[in-house]
């Protein structure tokens, strides 16, 4: 109901604000996280580490092996106590204790396929056989990324997001 103010005009009620996502709430927001990010010297994965440096509570640990990857990408993390850089290649098994990992290790550019075609492949899968090992062995969350690449060469140029591809599983 509308209340009438002294000058005569109506004042509705205000909404209370809303309140903070739950999620704000969960563990992983509020404990300090050890992060495993592969692929984080990469255009991606830096910017995820970025992202994941701004919470003053994670300890982010970065693999990359510089295959496709520039340690420059993470230049201004490197030094920071909460930051460590290991030169890794993630077809090899990695025995770290973390809490989340963000896979992201893929050469997943079709020059790679033309000119390293076995490594590219390894990579892809004894690479994350090795992260879903991991995760399993010391309980962590796993986020396994892909890449545009699954998707073939586009027909239609730029792409719709209603665009399958060559991957419509219909």
């Amino acid at each position: 109901m509308a209340a009438n103010s002294s000058n005569g005009e109506q004042q509705t009620p205000s909404k209370p604000p809303p309140l903070p996502s739950p999620l704000r709430f969960s563990k992983f927001f509020q404990s300090n996280m050890r992060i495993l990010v592969t692929g984080g010297a990469g255009f991606i994965g830096s910017h995820l580490v970025d992202k994941l440096m701004e919470n003053e509570k994670n300890e982010v640990i970065v693999v990359d092996n510089y295959f496709t990857g520039s340690k420059d990408n993470l230049r201004k993390w490197i030094g920071h106590p909460r930051f460590e850089l290991i030169r890794h290649d993630v077809t090899e098994p990695l025995l770290v204790e973390v809490d989340q990992i963000y896979h992201l290790a893929c050469p997943a550019s079709p020059i790679f396929y033309k000119h390293n075609p076995v490594k590219t492949i390894k990579t892809n899968v004894i690479g994350t056989l090795n992260m879903l090992g991991l995760a399993k062995r010391v309980g962590a969350r796993i986020l396994l990324t892909s890449t545009s690449e699954v998707y073939g060469d586009p027909l239609i140029h730029p792409q719709p997001e209603t665009y399958w591809g060559n991957v419509n599983p219909i």
